[in-house]
């Protein structure tokens, strides 16, 4: 079972539309979240649902013929054979996130977690050197896709710090310009 994350708004879900097309059995782990119930609770302060991931991930173990899970939090499913983080820019974020109607805190919270690269480094904490890693700035969900296909086969490898030079660069200009990260 392939997990494809990161940070909500990079692609994931379009990507994942576009490999089940290719043949490839696709789920949505928000998706099985919210059908099946695995839910604890919502958070006080910001109203998330907050998942039951051990239980989601149970279940995707139960599942037969699955491919790939795809969600912002598939790669904390300790039974990924593979995880793929997909990166972007994160100004190419801002606009597709508030593009979303999403409310200026929840954009910057998540912009704040690509640069701060929180995906891949939880990916890593637990699945080593099974993380590659994608930025899609500048790709089309088409070659995106061919990416993964030619990672999913092992023809292609994508370390972990591949899709970070852009977002590293892009923080350097804010630290240079700004003198802070206030100004994400």
């Amino acid at each position: 079972m392939i997990c494809i994350t990161g940070t909500p708004g990079v692609g994931k879900t379009t990507v994942a539309g576009i490999l089940r097309d290719r043949g490839f059995e696709v789920i949505s782990l928000g998706e099985l979240i919210r059908q099946k119930g695995f839910v604890l609770g919502r958070d006080p302060l910001r109203g998330y649902l907050e998942a039951d991931i051990e239980a989601a991930c149970s279940h995707l173990q139960e599942m037969e013929g699955l491919d790939v899970v795809e969600g912002h939090l598939s790669h904390l499913c300790r039974s990924c054979s593979m995880v793929i983080v997909l990166r972007l820019h994160p100004e190419v974020l801002r606009g597709r996130l508030e593009g979303r109607g999403y409310p200026e805190g929840k954009v910057l919270e998540n912009l704040e977690a690509e640069a701060l690269d929180v995906c891949t480094v939880e990916a890593f904490e637990i699945h080593g050197e099974r993380v590659h890693e994608v930025d899609t700035t500048g790709r089309s969900p088409h070659e995106v896709a061919d990416i993964i296909t030619d990672i999913m086969n092992g023809s292609r490898v994508c370390p972990r710090g591949s899709g970070l030079l852009r977002v590293a660069s892009w923080m350097m200009e804010k630290l240079f310009k700004y003198g802070n990260t206030n100004h994400l």
